[in-house]
């Protein structure tokens, strides 16, 4: 069998800490969401928007670290074994995962600076987005956006570690290059 080729060991300390908090982001947005939706105020409600955002900014602040180690740091080679077409689509799905992981907290920022709500705990907030102004017929549209866009990417994140999980049944070397 041949030397598998890994990650460096920050970028893949770097994708399993966003991985914790995109998939604690997801259950927490659906659950702030219903609440919301049900008018169903309080405590927990203002402690699930808090974390949401705060964890949602940090997401957004790791994703550019990312994209600048991901173009400064070549990724290790997929296996010869793997066909070419497979690999086409496993780059493309991680450059749409790239991409919703910018957009969604961007649309989540840009709303909750429009609505405006940006405290995190205490007197700590979120900064304002630039060229938002507080509208929240406005805030309603981009959180449509956000939801949908964060649906998109709950799907396609389900994709990737069903995905991950084939090829560590398989023993085929892609899923040690993460871990």
């Amino acid at each position: 069998m041949p030397q598998i080729q890994k990650y460096p060991a920050g970028w893949r300390v770097l994708h399993w800490v966003m991985a914790l908090m995109v998939l604690t982001l997801i259950p927490v947005g659906l659950w702030m969401a219903s609440r919301a939706e049900a008018d169903i105020r309080g405590a927990l409600t203002n402690t699930l928007y808090s974390v949401h955002n705060a964890v949602g900014f940090t997401v957004l602040l790791l994703i550019i670290v990312r994209i600048i180690v991901k173009i400064r740091v070549k990724a290790p080679p997929y296996p010869e074994s793997m066909p070419r077409t497979l690999q086409m689509a496993a780059r493309s799905v991680h450059h749409l995962i790239y991409l919703l992981l910018v957009l969604t907290p961007l649309f989540g920022w840009a709303g909750v600076t429009a609505f405006p709500a940006l405290a995190i705990v205490g007197d700590l907030e979120l900064p304002r987005m630039p060229f938002i102004e507080q509208d929240k017929e406005l805030a309603s549209r981009l959180f449509y956006i956000h939801g949908w866009l964060a649906i998109t990417l709950g799907v396609l994140i389900a994709g990737h570690i069903t995905a991950a999980l084939r090829h560590l049944l398989r023993k085929d070397g892609v899923f040690q290059r993460m871990f």
